[in-house]
């Protein structure tokens, strides 16, 4: 045992990898995720299968009264037919709501980690005030760096640009800022 050992005691590679990723043991990710995402102003929806997605998603455009839905996903434009929905793929500025998927939903500060591949190029500014996320479980991560890490490690040679996160409207009280949105988060088992 060397001297520093033996004044900050030995630990094992297990215990300091565990601590490096999230030190929050009582909860999982998922939990404190939900918990800091609604604590920032977004609305949370878990859903069990599509079909109850694609209702919460019938009643969050209902109750919003949305005229125009920006979505660029072709899998996520599927969907909104099926709703028989006014959509557009052109970010002009006028739509009422926008339809994305994400890369990661972030646990440590509750946001929404997304980029080109999924804006297709618009800046966070440029996107409406109200977004819909849908996303599923295993897309829940403990931070933006392991996010980042996993983006690098699975996308390598075709890292998408505008990498950014996006918050709710509550989120530290800054509500009046150009990033600021009135999240939805459409969480669904697949």
């Amino acid at each position: 045992m060397g001297f520093l050992d033996k004044i900050f005691g030995k630990k094992n590679k297990e215990e300091i990898t565990s601590n490096l990723d999230f030190n929050d043991k009582e909860e999982d990710h998922d939990v404190i995720f939900a918990k800091r995402f609604k604590a920032g102003g977004g609305m949370f929806f878990y859903c069990e299968n599509k079909k109850e997605a694609l209702q919460y998603l019938q009643e969050i455009l209902k109750n919003e009264d949305i005229n125009e839905v920006l979505c660029v996903d072709s899998e996520l434009i599927s969907l909104i037919n099926v709703l028989d929905c006014n959509y557009t793929s052109q970010g002009t500025g006028g739509q009422d709501i926008a339809l994305i998927n994400c890369e990661y939903l972030v646990a440590l500060d509750g946001s929404i980690m997304i980029s080109a591949d999924q804006t297709y190029h618009l800046k966070k500014t440029d996107l409406p005030k109200k977004i819909i996320v849908w996303a599923n479980p295993k897309q829940i991560i403990s931070s933006s760096s392991v996010g980042l890490a996993k983006i690098r490690h699975n996308k390598r040679g075709n890292i998408p640009s505008n990498i950014t996160s996006i918050y709710g409207n509550q989120v530290q009280g800054f509500s009046d800022i150009a990033t600021a949105k009135k999240l939805y988060l459409l969480l669904v088992e697949e």
